[in-house]
């Protein structure tokens, strides 16, 4: 049976993955490292790209001819420049960078927030492609001049791979320049922002066959040129959606990993005032169709509480951060999930557990003072935010909802899981964790002529994958 290679990168970490729509081994597992610099914060993308190349060999070595072909999905939002040599200029820009702090009134001052959504369907926060790209190019004008290519990091990988620069939809589609009842760059919003329309090259849509790998990275990894790579839903979330294990129209989703994007499959995008006021977003799917969704702040907020712990010294256990949890679990603190004072990483003078701690009292809520009462908190807060976008989701798609599908790696945390159920009255289906590696596979297999349609291809993984059902509890 063919075989694919899932390159797919989060904002924490990264994997070279082999298998089909059955099941997987992953060649090699890294962080996705950035690095601070004079208080900027980038990418380490060359590391990144060498730990792809790893985990490439690998494969090729373990699987060889059984492999057909390669995809890449990556977080959104980030980009790289390279000047008239195809050339990266310098490394990307981490979309937790500061530098964007207050481009928001900047740009508005040029294109008001309501006329952006109305064109582009994407709610307005600083880390978007659209903030970075204007601070670039006031604040660091020789560096934006010489850009002659725009690519994100997905397609600056898939360059990389096989020479080929392209820029795949459902990427393009979150950066605020995209036009998505169209398909194709908002030209009027990049007239407007002063960015030259040549930066932004050819769109291609999900399942684009790009081509081989170059000559030169077929020896250095052992791989023949009739394996091809795929520019598949390249945004980690729409390969995500792609893997939802349902077969009904109206589903809800809760993409869970360092965010929580939670939302649904709707034709067209949306783009109603209740929808902006809502900060609800409309980007592009395998299918084409739109991902409606909102950004919750998501794990990160844990991650960056156990990374301080450790930093400490402590020996962070999950089984047992779990059990200090369910013990605590009567504890009445809890976060605002949606609140941007948690976008920021941990600094000397700004640490998350502190920000929690902060919120609580602002709240006039108890403020924890162990590892389970912060869990709960963060749980609480997270399930608390589920809770009003779904609320916000039926009303504004006018669509009812009859379970709420939970994907990617945090929806091992059946904690959560079991509480946004019990908030939310609704059962949650929990699974596949390893939903964006699936669903890059099944845009590969259409491609590849392996699977007749996307649903077929979604059929195969409904017969193999296992989800775990959580039923609201009865109080």
């Amino acid at each position: 049976m063919a075989k694919y290679i899932t390159i797919d990168l989060g904002a924490s970490n990264g994997r070279v993955i082999v298998g089909n729509l059955h099941s997987f081994e992953v060649m090699n597992r890294f962080v996705t490292r950035n690095e601070m610099f004079h208080q900027e914060m980038y990418w380490d993308i060359p590391y990144i790209f060498s730990e792809i190349k790893k985990g490439l060999k690998e494969a090729f070595n373990q699987f060889g001819n059984e492999i057909v072909s390669i995809g890449i999905d990556s977080w959104g939002v980030d980009y790289g420049l390279l000047d008239s040599y195809g050339s990266l200029i310098s490394l990307p820009y981490h979309y937790r960078d500061m530098r964007t702090a207050n481009m928001m009134d900047e740009v508005h001052k040029k294109v008001a927030p309501v006329r952006l959504f109305q064109r582009t369907g994407i709610s307005q926060n600083q880390i978007n492609t659209i903030y970075q790209l204007a601070a670039m190019k006031q604040d660091r004008s020789s560096i934006f001049n010489a850009g002659a290519h725009y690519l994100s990091i997905a397609d600056l990988l898939n360059y990389w791979l096989t020479g080929v620069m392209a820029n795949e939809m459902t990427n393009a589609s979150t950066t605020g320049l995209f036009d998505p009842v169209a398909r194709q760059w908002a030209w009027d919003v990049i007239e407007t922002l002063g960015f030259p329309k040549s930066l932004f090259g050819k769109l291609v849509s999900a399942g684009t066959i790009l081509g081989p790998l170059t000559d030169t990275l077929q020896h250095e990894l052992g791989a023949s040129s009739d394996v091809k790579v795929v520019a598949v839903g390249s945004h980690d979330t729409a390969s995500a959606v792609a893997a939802v294990p349902s077969d009904i129209d109206e589903i809800m989703y809760i993409s869970s990993g360092t965010w929580s994007l939670l939302g649904t499959k709707i034709p067209k995008p949306i783009v109603s005032t209740e929808a902006h006021m809502s900060g609800f977003t409309n980007e592009l799917a395998v299918d084409n169709t739109i991902r409606f969704l909102k950004n919750i702040m998501g794990m990160w907020i844990q991650q960056e509480c156990i990374r301080y712990w450790e930093s400490m010294g402590e020996a962070i256990s999950w089984k047992e951060l779990d059990r200090q949890t369910l013990e605590q679990s009567d504890f009445k603190g809890s976060i605002n999930g949606n609140d941007k004072r948690y976008l920021l990483p941990n600094s000397h003078s700004s640490l998350m557990v502190d920000r929690i701690k902060d919120q609580c009292r602002e709240r006039n809520l108890p403020v924890p003072t162990n590892k389970g009462q912060y869990m709960v908190a963060i749980y609480r807060g997270l399930a608390e935010a589920y809770v009003e976008s779904v609320t916000h989701l039926r009303t504004i798609s006018g669509l009812s909802f009859g379970a709420i599908h939970i994907i990617g790696g945090g929806c091992k945390n059946e904690i959560l899981d079991q509480w946004t159920a019990d908030s939310t009255g609704l059962p949650v289906y929990a699974g596949p964790a390893e939903a964006t590696a699936f669903g890059n596979m099944v845009v590969q297999s259409v491609a590849m002529g392996q699977s007749e349609s996307l649903g077929a291809a979604r059929q195969m993984l409904l017969a193999n994958q296992k989800v775990k059902l959580f039923r609201p509890s009865v109080n």
